[in-house]
């Protein structure tokens, strides 16, 4: 129970309001509820909440897909994590180095892979309609999950705030007027056990009061055997879950209350880095781009490095057998640690509810507390090799060269360091450790017309304000080929040679240690209205929805460590702190034409806005006293905020109650995007880049979406995406530093051209009883995608790029055993993912100059056994 004590303050206020509030408030549906209102041998109708009112899925004119409560209850779909090819054009690829990150990609926009708090998402992640800042916690269960809804597309009215790639809204499930309770466990390989108690507490006789109470554990062992952990559930990939939620809602006539609390914990090793590809000396030559000559990174030849280095643990065995493009199932990781997500928030939800409008009010708390112990990011476990030290250079060389170089005085040692071997060390490749927190507070207060006449509106007032931390150690080394890098004849004339053939150790580390430390906060203020006209009345055919929103921001920050050890000097402390203000208008103009009853035809222009901020892993620079004449001073830049052009046609069908066909073709321009550029770091710092705005990328494609009721019982369904990224502009430097376009060369990260998913369900009842057999076989593919963008300064692109992969699934289910009642019963489920066990990359690190290119595999082929019990 210590988990859910830093909670209870939160806890206790919630139940204060709700106390508060219950003898004038009585509990009502939440206006965001999606419903099914089934049709007897066809399709269902889909409620959604895109607009902020209940509307028919198929009459919202805007390219939106609702995974539904049976759909996630059958298939297992929980978080964020989950939607990957489910619904098209859209994409999730898993966390490095915690169990909340991922980075999600819509229409081809992805969310940042670089998790420092500088950068705000261009994809909204929201919970209950509450925005969730950081996509490094944007991925993560909770007890109760009723449906997502995913909006493609900038969504810079309603949704707003850094919506240039689209909106998910996880919707939780809503207190039941009927007393129930629900129990299920699961087991499954790898030692995957699960347990969830759902409890309604029904309607409180006349007071109108009713609650829902949720818990989820789930845990599981890793999936890669790490041989240094005897420990099988802190194996790569073993996480453990614990998640509670607790909903109350009251309603007295006009006033409505809900509040809902949510606390999660998760407890796990991340999915193994594993070698994929090291640096083996080659040379890589300038590259020629549009007649100007441009460098490229130049790796480090750690293939070599490792071929003398010796492993710690013998039973690792040489460090390059850990060098694998395929997926391992044993692996060596000396240094992975467990890491901790904490999650915690508070949604309260007032509405007053007028013949003409309902005004609501939504206020909301989020916490976030992330401490990762280790990062073993480099995919071995302990080596020792030679040791970069100027003090040792000469060490097991020749005693007469080494004379040679020695002042007359110290000649004498000559023999001495001869006979002393090269130093080693032991210090990993790459290993981190962070901790990391996040605030956040919201408050939205939306006036909404009522639905079903010719004129709906809303109007609006979002507040938001957040605070951040972390501090991130990181070690790792670095390769240096003194044959190049010190012997050279340059510095050693005609002995150059010798010393080179003499050299007992060419290649060297040099063990590197750098913390990046920063505070950060940041306030968002809008104003929003949207309206839809339909001329001749609510059943008219034609309509036109208008919207804008005017969003400021401002962020600040104060970074005090970017390196060995934090700044003191006051002239650096005031490099590193700084403020910055952004504002920008957003909206679209829709025009819809219902061209039948089942035929819904649209056309959009939208724009979305995302604010700049910092670039926290940015280099910065003291004057130089020496030259009074010339300010070299380079302080924390900020980057400016980037805009999405979007125009958008589509296409809502249904024929004869069971075919119904979504389409959508559209066009983005994304201008003045961030840029990162790599900058070297002279000292010791983190690795430095520095964001401009300077990118032009144009991305359009279509999307389709069907399902079929090809008999009472038989239904498939399907989905497929295609996006194809233009990149127009993209700045890099050339040999002689001048800034030119390298947009030619430059292939969108985390952005597949293809998505697609089928599936075929059965479903009917068991004979003359109330039980009903569901059986579902699902497919999904998700096209080649790179996850570096530019092959300049990521000479590993190729071997950390994710191919091309098909996923398969299956489910059965047998529901209504028992109690003679199909509402209450006992159900199981037997379900098996990634089926054929494909091995495909999920995420991966190009360390540039440090040698190496790193890999992070999906999920396995998993499968178990469900049951639930409800009454």
């Amino acid at each position: 129970m210590n988990r859910f004590r830093a909670p209870i303050a939160s806890l206790f206020a919630s139940a204060s309001i709700a106390a508060l509030v219950c003898p004038a408030v009585a509990a009502a549906q939440d206006a965001a509820d999606e419903t099914e209102q089934g049709n007897a041998g066809g399709l269902n109708e889909i409620v959604v909440t895109a607009d902020k009112r209940t509307e028919n899925l198929q009459e919202v004119p805007i390219a939106i897909s609702a995974v539904q409560a049976a759909d996630l209850e059958l298939r297992g779909l929980t978080e964020a994590k989950d939607l990957s090819a489910v619904v098209p054009n859209v994409v999730v690829s898993g966390a490095t180095t915690n169990a909340t990150a991922s980075v999600i990609t819509i229409r081809g926009i992805p969310t940042a892979a670089d998790e420092t708090q500088g950068y705000d998402s261009p994809i909204g992640v929201y919970l209950d309609g509450v925005y969730l800042a950081r996509s490094s916690a944007s991925t993560f269960e909770v007890a109760d999950i009723e449906r997502v809804e995913v909006l493609r597309g900038p969504q810079g009215t309603l949704f707003g705030r850094n919506t240039t790639g689209g909106a998910i809204n996880f919707i939780t499930r809503l207190p039941e007027d009927e007393t129930r309770v629900k129990l299920r466990a699961g087991y499954g390989n790898y030692n995957a056990w699960n347990v969830r108690a759902l409890v309604d507490t029904g309607l409180w006789g006349d007071s109108g009061v009713k609650m829902s109470f949720g818990y989820l554990h789930r845990e599981r062992d890793g999936v890669v055997d790490n041989i240094l952990e005897p420990d099988d559930s802190r194996d790569p990939g073993g996480i453990n879950v614990d998640s509670f939620r607790w909903a109350t809602q009251v309603d007295r006539g006009i006033v409505s209350f809900t509040n809902t609390f949510d606390y999660t914990v998760i407890e796990g090793v991340t999915f193994a880095n594993q070698l994929a590809e090291v640096g083996d000396g080659t040379f890589r030559p300038n590259v020629t781009i549009d007649g100007f000559q441009f460098a490229q990174v130049q790796p480090a030849n750690l293939r070599a490095f490792l071929g003398t280095a010796t492993p710690l643990q013998p039973q690792c065995g040489a460090p390059l057998d850990s060098v694998s493009r395929e997926r391992l199932d044993k692996i060596c990781l000396d240094q992975a640690g467990v890491s901790t997500d904490k999650l915690y928030g508070n949604m309260t939800r007032v509405e007053l509810g007028f013949d003409p409008f309902t005004v609501r009010s939504t206020t909301a708390f989020r916490w976030w507390n992330n401490k990762i112990r280790g990062s073993d990011l480099d995919g071995l476990g302990g080596i020792r090799g030679p040791l970069f030290s100027q003090a040792s250079l000469f060490n097991g060389m020749p005693a007469n060269l080494i004379a040679f170089v020695l002042p007359p005085a110290q000649a004498a040692f000559a023999p001495f360091i001869a006979a002393t071997p090269v130093p080693t060390t032991t210090n990993p490749l790459f290993q981190a450790e962070n901790n990391r927190r996040q605030r956040q507070f919201s408050q939205e207060v939306e006036i909404i017309s009522q639905s079903g006449g010719a004129f709906e509106w809303v109007l609006g007032a979002f507040y938001f304000k957040e605070s951040g931390y972390e501090l991130n150690r990181q070690n790792f080394l670095f390769v240096l080929d003194t044959n190049q890098a010190v012997f050279t004849d340059a510095s050693f004339g005609p002995l150059g040679a010798a010393f080179r053939a003499a050299n007992p150790a060419r290649y060297r580390a040099l063990p590197q240690t750098s913390t990046l430390g920063y505070d950060v906060s940041g306030r968002s203020i809008a104003v929003y209205g949207q309206a839809t006209w339909r001329p001749g009345g609510p059943d008219a055919p034609f309509g036109i929805t208008a919207g804008l929103r005017y969003t400021w921001d401002k962020k600040w920050v104060d970074r005090f460590q970017n390196g060995l050890t934090p700044y003191t000097n006051p002239a650096e402390i005031a490099l590193n702190t700084g403020s910055v203000s952004f504002s920008e208008p957003t909206g679209h103009v829709t025009l819809d034409y219902r061209a039948a009853e089942d035929i819904n035809l649209y056309a959009r222009v939208a724009r979305g806005y995302r604010s700049g901020g910092f670039n926290l892993r940015q280099s910065t620079q003291l004057d130089n006293p020496a030259t009074p004449n010339v300010n070299e001073a380079v302080g924390l830049i900020p980057f400016n905020s980037e805009k999405i052009d979007s125009f958008e046609i589509g296409a809502k069908t249904e024929f004869f109650n069971r075919l119904r066909l979504n389409a959508a073709a559209f066009y983005n321009v994304y201008n003045d995007q961030q840029a990162t550029i790599p900058i070297p770091i002279v000292g010791g710092g983190s690795f430095g880049t520095q964001v401009v705005n300077a990118g032009k990328t144009v991305y359009k494609g279509f999307e389709i979406e069907g399902r079929l009721a090809i008999t009472d019982a038989f239904t498939a369904d399907g989905s497929l995406g295609y996006v194809h990224k233009d990149v127009k502009e993209f700045p890099g430097a050339d040999i002689t530093g001048t800034i030119r376009n390298i947009g030619d060369v430059i292939v969108p990260g985390y952005s597949p051209n293809y998505t697609a998913n089928a599936g075929l369900t059965y479903s009917a009842p068991v004979g003359n009883s109330d039980m009903r057999l569901t059986a579902r076989a699902g497919w999904s593919y998700v096209s080649s995608q790179v996850q570096f963008n530019n092959p300049l300064t990521a000479p590993f692109q190729e071997a950390t790029s994710s191919e091309a992969h098909s996923l398969f699934d299956a489910q059965i289910k047998l529901d209504g055993i028992g109690f003679g009642n199909s509402d209450n019963g006992l159900s199981l489920i037997l379900w098996g993912k990634n089926l054929t066990d494909k091995e495909y990359v999920s995420r991966a690190v190009d360390f540039g100059q440090l040698g190496m290119g790193t890999t992070i595999y999906g999920e396995p082929r998993t499968y178990g056994v469900t049951a639930e019990l409800t009454f």
